[in-house]
């Protein structure tokens, strides 16, 4: 055979190194790519899946924060079903009711509503407790609910600044309508000036902050505050804007449970209902009951003396007359009462009986809850 040739031999060793070397830079190649291949694939699913740490706060997306919002809605929905069918569910006072209808039959000409309710046993009466009248100032307090429950689930800030403008300027009482447009007062400050003065141009603030009257009424819906809606800005001297007993009870029934408000937010509720000066329909009335005055010279500190307290908020423009608040009695039980009485054509304006009525009323309300025992309380389970 013949031999190959040294040339050859050296030529075929060189092709082998270079395509050994070829091989080795593909290898190496590959196995750069399918590292950065895992990497980038272990990454993403890390990423995805990671667990929440103490300090990780998870963005969700737009279809995420629907699905959170329309829970929120709904977890609402079921607690104020839970209120609403509680209230007024034990047993219902017949004497008290008898005792409405007879002062209302002694004033024909005045249309009077009245709602009261223990908390707790569901012990109530009423009369004419879903016929809308004239809400007077008296639609602050569930105007008061829905700013707490916006500021609640987030949708507002408690301190953040409310601009004056022209068109929500109020006339009647309070003093921030005073003040040049362009003014800003904090939230909070609104929310306060609103019970405790009744400013009505703070009131006007609170409605657009909370998007308009259309927003307000569509809130009220959703709270079944039924009778409840404003048509007009403050003061609505026509008595335009409407609520009824039940609805104000109901309002502060809402506003006494700490799942629906926030704790804080429930005691801000309570202050700043509690921070409201006229007591002379509602507190004056109940005080009347208990120990028969005629005036006393601080309505409020008479009623602690006898170990009740009442938190409330009235309404005045003249053709009618509300009043309704929360009542703390001596035995610990808390009752919600309100009371509403709206002339007719024949009634002059401003009547003293209107006044009175609502007095009789309370009256007649502080001498059956101090002497009705309490009942078995009511113990559903709250739907959360």
């Amino acid at each position: 055979m013949p031999r190959s040739s040294p040339q050859r031999h050296d030529t075929r060793r060189q092709q082998q190194r270079s395509t050994s070397w070829v091989n080795g830079w593909r290898l190496l190649f590959r196995l750069v790519v399918t590292g950065v291949g895992v990497a980038v694939l272990t990454g993403t699913v890390l990423h995805r899946y990671r667990p929440p740490t103490g300090n990780a706060v998870p963005i969700a997306d737009g279809s995420a924060q629907q699905e959170a919002g329309a829970s929120n809605h709904s977890s609402e929905a079921r607690l104020v079903g839970w209120i609403t069918t509680s209230l007024g569910a034990g047993a219902r006072l017949h004497g008290l009711e008898e005792r409405f209808q007879a002062l209302a039959a002694s004033q024909p000409d005045l249309l009077a509503g009245a709602y009261v309710a223990v908390l707790g046993d569901g012990q109530h009466a009423r009369l004419n407790s879903d016929r809308a009248t004239a809400a007077a100032s008296a639609i602050k307090t569930p105007l008061l609910l829905l700013t707490l429950l916006a500021r609640s689930q987030g949708e507002l800030r408690w301190d953040e600044t409310l601009q004056l403008q022209p068109h929500l300027v109020g006339g009647g009482s309070g003093w921030m309508g005073s003040e040049p447009p362009g003014s800003r007062f904090p939230l909070y400050m609104a929310a306060r000036e609103m019970i405790t003065v009744s400013d009505n141009t703070a009131t006007n603030l609170l409605m657009e902050r909370l998007g308009g009257m259309e927003a307000v009424n569509r809130r009220f819906l959703a709270l079944r505050l039924r009778g409840t809606r404003v048509n007009n800005w403050l003061p609505d001297l026509g008595g335009t804007n409407t609520t009824t007993p039940r609805d104000l009870a109901l309002t502060l029934a809402m506003a006494e449970n700490s799942a629906l408000l926030s704790q804080q937010d429930r005691d801000r509720f309570r202050a700043i209902h509690g921070s409201s000066r006229p007591n002379s329909l509602l507190p004056l009335g109940f005080l009347q009951g208990l120990a028969g005055l005629g005036v006393a010279a601080n309505v409020d500190q008479a009623l602690i003396d006898r170990g009740v307290r009442i938190l409330n908020k009235t309404g005045d423009i003249g053709t009618a007359y509300a009043d309704a608040g929360t009542i703390e009695l001596p035995d610990g039980r808390r009752a919600v009462a309100a009371f509403l009485v709206e002339g007719t054509e024949t009634t002059p304006y401003n009547s003293p009986r209107m006044r009175r009525l609502i007095q009789n009323m309370a009256a007649a309300t502080a001498t059956v809850l101090m002497e009705a025992p309490p009942s078995e309380a009511l113990a559903p389970s709250t739907p959360l």
